[in-house]
């Protein structure tokens, strides 16, 4: 089943956020070990100010189990909405994530953030399932248009993600790695 994510939900989420962020490699995943960042990351999903928090988050659940998540949300939101994870990662005394970062999501866009299933569920449909449901959350916001960046290095997602309907509509570069920006039209 597809859930909204819930704050006790943290944990599990960021345990699989680290499977992007190490394929991101991220400079402070090299400054820092993950037991020192994970709690301050755990802290940030919990909260709803954060855009990697928790109310930004569907879970599909399998037998109990989180198999895979995912972050999506409203483009067009300026950063003022949300609390800045450097004012975490601060008050942990951790170093920022220090990433050369093009304009990543668009106006007039429901972002598709991250998207990640649990290695063992991989193969039965997670990833579609949850991005189905972002869709639904596009509509529902009224915004006629789900985007996402798929790094260059990644092409199963990227296959996936044409196959789902998804088309290049530019590049961006995130953490020194270049990257897709596709966009799907899910509502006219």
């Amino acid at each position: 089943m597809i859930r909204e994510a819930r704050k006790e939900d943290a944990e599990e989420i960021v345990e699989l956020f680290k499977i992007i962020l190490t394929d991101m490699e991220l400079p402070i995943l090299e400054k820092v070990s993950w037991s020192q960042l994970k709690p301050a990351l755990v802290d940030a999903a919990k909260r709803e100010t954060i855009r990697h928090g928790y109310a930004n988050a569907l879970v599909k659940e399998i037998d109990g189990e989180i198999a895979g998540f995912c972050f999506a949300y409203d483009g067009g939101l300026s950063d003022e909405v949300y609390e800045p994870l450097e004012d975490i990662l601060t008050d942990y005394n951790l170093p920022l994530f220090e990433t050369s970062m093009d304009e990543e999501t668009f106006e007039g866009e429901w972002y598709l953030d991250s998207l990640v299933t649990k290695p063992s569920f991989r193969g039965r449909g997670v990833g579609k399932e949850l991005m189905q449901a972002t869709y639904k959350q596009a509509s529902e916001a009224g915004l006629p248009v789900v985007g996402l960046n798929v790094d260059h290095d990644n092409p199963k997602a990227r296959k996936l993600y044409k196959k789902q309907g998804f088309k290049k509509t530019g590049e961006v570069v995130l953490a020194d790695h270049r990257y897709d920006h596709m966009q799907k039209v899910v509502n006219k």
